[in-house]
């Protein structure tokens, strides 16, 4: 086996500011830590007499720049993390001593990754995440649809990190699927801003509910069938067309079930149809209107104007419109908005949907020969209402609490060719035009949108090469020019951020200035000022770079920012996917069907409820120490209830006064201490990782494979269930190899003991709160007595153990730099936190420092 060079740690050294420091503390501490720990340890079996497998462990320090090297080094990591080196019968390291051995192996590695990609401060190309792609598509094609539902992005695959950011260019790989999957996008998004022609006949059905009513009291009948109470014919607004047909449908009863309504109850003759929530997404709806659309329109957009107003009594939240496209029992929610008009003042509201990026069942549409769009309100429980234990009634004798209802007084479904488009997309030839130049007019506009910087010649020239291939296809002008579009937008300059990398680091153009910042704070390309900054150079300038930051964070659209980082961060979309329910249908006097409705709500409103905080904090310019320690929480109506805290109403998120059991920011907040539990009954080792993970920022190894869930032990193992839960995690992290993790995540784990899986406090079968033990020590060994020491310990400076601010720094850093970090940067983030502590700056002064820092202004 070759002996190891030390050219790579040499080669680093000099990329290192501070290189004789940095080398002469890599080397001391192989020599004093690992070198030891090898001779006693390791080379025995793999020296210079006998080496296992062909690995020697005997040279002097490696260098992992080797990939050879740093494999076998990498697995000896993970062999001895898991407990297989040294072997069975041989002497076991210290937990302390595999700590400093397995922290060794991975700066090791990070530093030779930092030279394989080009040295310190360099990131590798840098693709849009799916959302950002989206966005940007959407952006340069003139397209906006705010109330539509789906969430486009999810139809194109995602890099799986899971302790790291979608942005990381060090972490995302580019797919097969990825292409084909984008491709698909693109066309269908081209299709809906430029729709083909010649134009399918408009199709428009007007309906006033309130003649709907009369007619339906008028002759009083028998309901059509159980469901379809009442129909009306509706002749649509232009000649020729055939006419459509209105239903009112839902699950109706006779005038003695208090649990269902009366489809007459639902007839108002001065105001229209009173609709009240439908949870069903699978089955018989509720209650809702049907408008069934004698043709199938399947592109253009569909535009619902509904004139409607609310009816929410007092504890309830306001309604909300959905329009779904039904078929066979099943609905496919394709848009949604929030009524907060009062009853007796209704306004219009207006949904539009590019019918052409609905994924629904349209072969089976077409075979039925109509298309049924079902128009209900989708309003989820604010809370539950718990069964009284001493209630003896029967379910069908128990009334269900009052509910908010949706009132429609008109509605007008029209499908139209395409929304309002931009002059700037195409528009007509100039007088004395070619088709051709007409083409290149408008495509070196789209491509210095969609490449976010001036286009040369040659690139023009290339898609307008595949236009001429188009048209020579016999392809009409506008289906050539769609052709070079959807080209462009599944083009390497415009899935990646275009860095051209020199040998040595420069500092970023104008225009990748602008593409940075533009993602850091919206998610999507530059704007118009920003472009136009970009082109006379001012960004360069710091007064200037600083401006158009500031102008970015006071736009409602830095609420990306607020949402991807702290999502992606604290793992909060894994609440979306707990299998546990916070309530169980059976305890309440609620309709079965709007129980899971309420947990997906209450799901989305527990992911969202930490970006709103940072959100508000950055828009404040508070503290960074405010996200761990804070006086107010930022809610809804329906966290509200889930907390306890009386006096907010409506579904929009607010900052209020925090009770005194959440007044520790993220760390009280429900959807953290939920994603730290994983839906577990006793979770406290997951909480202690997520804790040292995420909040402290101290990487853990992977577990072995063959390690139970402490609840899984529970159940295979019944006498477990003797043990206190403090007993059952110190069985558990009695090994040294566990205790190398164990000794550090254990006296974390019991911080949240007080709170449920779920992040409300624990209570009791008698509903008193539960007195918890939440004393522990932080990885440093200093103590706490309960969370709020644990609190205050947390924003307390250290020099031994990186607490919050630290960890936090490194996060966003991260974040926004695109890349994950490497040693080169800690200079710089030591410069960042020292020049905002000193002016006592917030989080705004923070983010700033670190746009106008080196490594996000040079490649």
């Amino acid at each position: 086996m070759p002996r190891w060079s030390t050219l790579g740690f040499a080669c680093l050294t000099l990329l290192t500011a501070g290189s004789a420091i940095a080398q002469a503390k890599v080397e001391s501490t192989y020599a004093d830590t690992l070198a030891p720990f090898l001779k006693r340890h390791c080379v025995e079996c793999h020296g210079a007499e006998k080496s296992k497998g062909g690995v020697r462990f005997d040279g002097p320090m490696p260098d992992l720049i080797d990939v050879k090297l740093a494999e076998q080094w990498l697995t000896a990591k993970r062999m001895m993390a898991q407990g297989e080196m040294p072997p069975e019968g041989k002497p076991r390291p210290t937990a302390d001593e595999l700590t400093n051995v397995l922290a060794w192996i991975d700066d090791a590695a990070a530093r030779a990754a930092t030279i394989t990609r080009g040295g310190i401060g360099r990131r590798a190309l840098r693709r849009l995440t799916p959302r950002e792609y989206v966005s940007t598509a959407m952006d340069v094609l003139g397209l906006s649809f705010p109330h539509f539902a789906p969430d486009l992005s999810k139809r194109l695959p995602t890099d799986t990190a899971a302790d790291g950011f979608s942005n990381d260019s060090n972490q995302q790989s580019t797919q097969p699927l990825l292409l084909r999957r984008s491709l698909d996008l693109a066309e269908q998004l081209v299709d809906v801003a430029l729709p083909v022609e010649p134009h399918p006949s408009p199709i428009r059905y007007e309906v006033d509910l309130r003649e709907f009513v009369a007619k339906a009291t008028d002759k009083p009948s028998k309901p059509k069938s159980i469901f379809v109470a009442y129909r009306i014919d509706v002749p649509a607004a232009s000649d020729g067309q055939p006419s459509a047909s209105l239903s009112l449908v839902g699950r109706w009863s006779g005038p003695n079930n208090g649990r269902r309504p009366q489809a007459v109850t639902r007839l108002d003759a001065k105001r229209g149809i009173l609709l009240a929530p439908n949870p069903v997404i699978i089955g018989n709806p509720m209650e809702c209107l049907m408008l069934k659309l004698p043709q199938v329109p399947n592109q253009g957009v569909l535009r619902l104007r509904a004139r409607a107003g609310a009816s929410i009594p007092a504890g309830e939240t306001a309604p909300v419109l959905r329009l779904s496209i039904a078929r066979q029992f099943t609905i496919v929610p394709i848009g949604e908005i929030v009524v907060t008009a009062p009853a007796d003042g209704p306004a219009e509201y207006v949904l539009e949907v590019p019918l052409a990026l609905v994924e629904a069942d349209w072969k089976g549409i077409q075979r039925d020969g109509h298309l049924e769009l079902q128009i209900d309100n989708a309003a989820a429980l604010v809370a539950p209402t718990p069964l009284k234990p001493d209630d003896k009634r029967k379910e069908s004798e128990i009334p269900t609490p009052a509910r908010n209802e949706l009132i429609v007084s008109s509605l007008s479904a029209e499908v139209v060719e395409a929304p309002s488009r931009s002059a700037i997309l195409l528009a007509a030839a100039k007088e004395g035009e070619t088709e051709r130049e007409r083409a290149r007019r408008f495509l070196q506009s789209f491509l210095s949108r969609a490449f976010r910087r001036p286009v040369s010649e040659s690139e023009v020239g290339s898609y307008l090469g595949l236009f001429d291939v188009e048209r020579k296809r016999g392809v009409s002008f506008l289906a050539a020019y769609k052709a070079s579009l959807t080209a462009a937008l599944i083009s390497p300059q415009m899935f990646y951020l275009i860095e051209p990398k020199d040998k040595e680091q420069r500092p970023l153009t104008a225009w990748e200035l602008a593409s940075r910042l533009s993602y850091l704070a919206w998610g999507t390309s530059p704007d118009e000022e920003l472009r136009a900054r970009a082109a006379d150079g001012s960004l360069l300038r710091e007064d200037e770079l600083r401006r158009q930051l500031v102008r970015l964070l006071d736009d409602p659209r830095s609420y990306a920012l607020c949402r991807e980082f702290a999502r992606q961060w604290l793992d909060l979309d894994s609440v979306l996917h707990i299998d546990q329910a916070t309530v169980l249908a059976h305890l309440t006097i609620d309709r079965k069907e709007d129980i899971p409705w309420y947990e997906a709500v209450l799901r989305r409103d527990l992911v969202e409820e930490s970006p709103r905080l940072l959100e508000e904090l950055l828009r404040k310019n508070r503290p960074v120490e405010s996200l761990g320690s804070c006086e107010i929480v930022v809610i809804n109506d329906r966290l509200a209830r889930f907390y306890g805290i009386d006096g907010v109403s409506g579904h929009q998120f607010r900052a209020v006064p925090a009770p005194a059991d959440r007044r520790g920011g993220l760390l009280t907040q429900a959807g953290c201490i939920a994603a730290g539990s994983h839906g577990r009954e006793r979770s406290e080792i997951l909480r202690g990782v997520y804790l040292i993970e995420r909040i402290l920022g101290i990487d853990i190894p992977t577990p072995p494979g063959n390690v139970q869930p402490l609840d899984v032990q529970l159940n295979i193992d019944k006498n477990l269930r003797r043990l206190s839960p403090r007993e059952h995690v110190e069985t558990h992290s009695s090994v040294n190899t566990c205790a190398v993790c164990h000794q550090r995540i254990d006296p974390l784990g019991f911080v949240w003991d007080q709170y449920d899986m779920f992040g409300r406090l624990r209570r009791d079968k008698e509903g008193k709160l539960v007195v918890a033990r939440t004393s522990g020590k932080l990885p440093d060994k200093t103590p706490f007595a309960d969370i709020d020491e644990f609190r205050k310990r947390l924003i307390e400076p250290s020099s031994t153990t990186p607490r919050f601010a630290d960890a936090f720094n490194r996060r966003l850093y991260a974040y926004v730099l695109g890349r994950s970090l490497d040693h080169g940067d800690d200079k710089h983030l030591s410069s960042i936190q020292s020049t905002t502590t000193k002016t006592e700056g917030g989080l705004r002064d923070l983010l700033t420092a670190m746009v106008l820092s080196e490594p996000f202004r040079k490649k």
